[in-house]
């Protein structure tokens, strides 16, 4: 047999890895871009090919160097039920091969495992492309228009820092008063006392958070996707409108840096900016984490010298108390600066208690499971947290800054997310919106600006914009049309049955 007979299983299988973990997790393709498999399938790859030179150098044998190669790659970069599922049509290969030939050599096991390989990879391969098929090509079209302001800044208003800092799930004073029975008045007037607005009738403009933020950091509402995702259950094409933002460019044209923060959702944790903001050397994104997290790789994740954050709950905890911690120290960065960091609570999972003791959750890591006794232990910690976090940030800086703290939706206990007419929208769309706006009366800001007017009204205010602030809508996708919005505007403030929703 030729030499690459020996090899083709292994460099199939190796190749493949990445693509059958992205088959087998179908529920999660909606947040993943296909080129996520790709740094994991080259890791697989340039594996095989190491394995193979070390099983080489030990055993001078270039057949044996390739199915221990290939089993190494199985076993570390597959799912178990793929690893026995290849044995398990090997052996009974081999075993036909025996009953019919009377013999089994070396070359019928790489026959068989080539055949083998060839078909398991091909099947994923194909159900990889059948996915995503007329899914890529051009980013989702947010703005019909870019936003215009005047090329100069004024005088009087100067170049502040701006901080928009997203508390993913952060439910108003009033409605965790009246749902969760909680009484949050302590923490809004802190903000107050330090000079804060808070807008106390604010609702977001969308129930997710990719959507949410395409809005806000755009300006608009999206008109265009409809038309333009059809019928898509996929998150991840909106992606790009949260991460080259019309805030990015504005602010990013008129000379700011830009300073992110690492989070484990892929939409908003964005990495091309100037500064990134990461606790762990080896920050994966989600795929790369699942694929990890998944197989025996995960061993790597093990090993704290390497500094690899992996799926788990205590990576999760590293990565918001490093927000709390980076974000007043990233004020002494000279600016101007734009930042923004949107932090993952207090939005499951609930690894903190009000004390900020850490929690690890009796089940795999996951972001979706709601507990409105979590939520409420998480958010008194997080009330402690932010507020330490603004006053560093404003002792540090040089100028008074423009903060934004904002939720981009509230909480979800009561949330059916295939149905808005069984959901406590009154619970959903009630926000936290906070502003910090130096020299700018505080009556002027409305009480009920929500998401999609918070950069118009600031460069309103600050950079002599002229932009129309928009009338407050409120929309509703569910997930399998995710881009087909209702409008439940008005419906959002009406009472709730508290029987109702996906959560008792």
């Amino acid at each position: 047999m030729k030499p690459l007979t020996y090899l083709m299983h292994g460099f199939v299988f190796a190749f493949g890895s990445a693509i059958i973990l992205y088959g087998a997790v179908i529920d999660l393709n909606v947040l993943i871009h296909p080129a996520d498999v790709i740094p994991p399938t080259i890791f697989s790859v340039f594996s095989f090919f190491l394995f193979v030179l070390v099983a080489y150098w030990l055993t001078r044998s270039l057949e044996a160097a390739g199915l221990i190669a290939s089993l190494l790659v199985l076993g570390f970069f597959h799912l178990w039920s793929v690893f026995l599922m290849v044995i398990i049509i090997t052996l009974i290969g081999l075993l036909s091969i025996r009953i019919i030939f009377k013999r089994v050599g070396y070359a019928d096991i790489h026959l068989v495992l080539n055949a083998v390989s060839l078909a398991v990879v091909g099947y994923y391969l194909f159900l990889f492309v059948s996915l995503n098929i007329g899914e890529l090509g051009a980013p989702v079209p947010v703005t019909i228009h870019p936003i215009d302001l005047p090329d100069t800044v004024p005088p009087r208003a100067g170049t502040p820092d701006i901080y928009y800092i997203i508390l993913d799930g952060y439910g108003r004073a009033d409605m965790l008063q009246t749902i969760h029975g909680f009484d949050n008045s302590m923490f809004v007037d802190a903000l107050e006392q330090r000079g804060f607005v808070v807008a106390s009738d604010s609702q977001s403009n969308y129930a997710r958070t990719i959507l949410s933020l395409s809005s806000s950091l755009n300006m608009q509402y999206l008109d265009t996707l409809p038309s333009a995702r059809g019928d898509s259950r996929l998150w991840w094409p909106a992606k790009d409108a949260v991460q080259h933002s019309e805030v990015r460019r504005i602010l990013e044209n008129r000379g700011y840096k830009t300073i992110f923060f690492a989070n484990n959702a892929d939409y908003s944790d964005i990495r091309d900016g100037e500064f990134y903001e990461a606790p762990f050397p080896i920050q994966l994104d989600i795929f790369s984490g699942l694929f990890l997290y998944q197989t025996n790789s995960g061993l790597l994740a093990e090993i704290d010298q390497l500094g690899i954050a992996d799926l788990s709950y205590a990576t999760h905890r590293r990565i918001i108390l490093y927000a709390f911690e980076r974000l007043p120290k990233v004020a002494a960065i000279a600016g101007p600066k734009y930042v923004f960091a949107h932090i993952v609570a207090p939005h499951p999972p609930y690894v903190f208690d009000r004390a900020g003791n850490p929690i690890d959750p009796d089940y795999p890591f996951t972001l979706s499971v709601e507990s409105r006794a979590g939520y409420i232990e998480q958010l008194q910690f997080i009330n402690r947290e932010i507020l330490a976090a603004i006053d560093g940030i404003l002792a540090n800086s040089e100028s008074p800054p423009i903060i934004i703290v904002q939720a981009d939706h509230g909480p979800g206990t009561m949330t059916n997310y295939d149905s808005w007419e069984h959901s406590c929208l009154y619970e959903r769309y009630s926000i936290l919106n906070a502003y910090y706006l130096p020299g700018v009366d505080t009556t002027s800001v409305p009480m009920d600006l929500s998401p999609v007017n918070s950069f118009r009204f600031i460069f309103n205010t600050y950079f002599d914009g002229d932009l129309e602030l928009l009338p407050n809508r409120q929309y509703f996708s569910t997930s399998t049309h995710f881009y087909r919005f209702t409008d439940v505007t008005g419906k959002t403030r009406e009472a709730c049955n508290l029987n109702s929703g996906s959560v008792p």
